[in-house]
């Protein structure tokens, strides 16, 4: 079969698609004003996206002149560019809401309203199943936990109700998102949530989550604590060490559940007959008895909550 275009022609092809790129002109600072504002004026969602693109394109080239018209087309690159996020926010287009998120903070990078939508889009994003911003809704988190602690203070708090609230909810997912690599550093964050005055505080998820880090520790001691049994000599030291690092676990494990199953019971929550369980075979577990369940479970609920990095 021949071929359809031969090798000659195929180059003359390429020659005549460069040249034509270089044949276009570029356009003149003028020229992109006057584009700017007849498409910003427009009513028309392309145009204002159309006008916001030619913006990037008229600061990046003139942007460091000191004028009115730059100021002007600053202004409202800035304000198209915040407006789209929080619609994309809103609307869960979790692709726009990163993508604008990131270029926001690539230039206001103590921005907590940005910072404080974008962990709210990353932890609906998990909901929906998409798990392609965790990284990024986790960086978003510790720099907003990081500015809110320190004392920086946004113009307002959505879309969370105020402080104490926001910051336990950056704590709290950037924790949910930790867990599925480091179950110890989410345990911490989601403490850190629960420490602070918010629905989180009563709500049976966080302490199921710190419960589930202390069976995750008890598994890891156990097969430990076998391979150091199995061993001779045995180290009757580190076996005795070890025992009592399991026990701990244990007990942690039962605070934890005791917590979880206590809130679930009072959300009327869908896993609170399997909280009640696992919490009853811990507990007999432990103390050899079913008896005094109900006295622990309102005991351990009138006492602080143990820190997960104090063990």
């Amino acid at each position: 079969m021949k071929n359809l275009f031969s090798t000659a022609t195929l180059t003359l092809m390429v020659v005549l698609f460069v040249a034509s790129g270089f044949a276009q002109k570029e356009r003149s600072k003028d020229e992109l004003l006057k584009e700017i504002a007849t498409l910003s004026n427009s009513s028309k969602p392309e145009d204002k996206d159309k006008a916001y693109q030619t913006s990037k394109e008229f600061l990046t080239r003139f942007g460091s002149e000191k004028n009115d018209n730059v100021k002007k087309i600053r202004d409202f690159a800035h304000r198209y560019r915040l407006s789209e996020f929080y619609k994309a926010v809103d609307g869960n287009k979790f692709a726009n809401a990163f993508s604008l998120g990131k270029e926001i903070l690539a230039d206001e990078p103590n921005n907590v309203e940005v910072l404080l939508n974008l962990t709210y889009a990353g932890y609906n994003a998990l909901g929906a199943g998409e798990k392609a911003y965790s990284d990024d809704t986790i960086s978003s988190a510790k720099k907003g936990t990081e500015l809110l602690e320190a004392g920086t203070t946004p113009s307002n708090y959505a879309p969370f109700k105020d402080k104490p609230e926001a910051t336990a909810w950056l704590y709290y997912i950037e924790g949910t998102l930790l867990s599925n690599t480091d179950k110890k550093a989410g345990a911490e964050s989601i403490y850190k949530a629960i420490k602070l005055e918010s629905p989180i505080k009563e709500n049976s998820l966080p302490y199921n989550m710190i419960a589930l880090y202390y069976e995750d520790v008890y598994e890891k001691l156990g097969n430990e604590l076998k391979a150091k049994v199995a061993a001779k000599p045995v180290n009757e030291a580190e076996a005795n060490a070890l025992t009592d690092r399991v026990a701990k676990a244990l007990e942690l494990m039962l605070d934890a559940y005791a917590r979880a199953s206590k809130r679930a019971d009072a959300e009327g929550a869908a896993n609170k007959d399997v909280l009640k369980s696992r919490l009853a075979q811990v507990y007999k577990f432990v103390k050899k008895t079913d008896v005094g369940l109900p006295e622990y479970i309102n005991y351990v609920n009138q006492t602080p909550l143990p820190e997960p990095d104090k063990f």
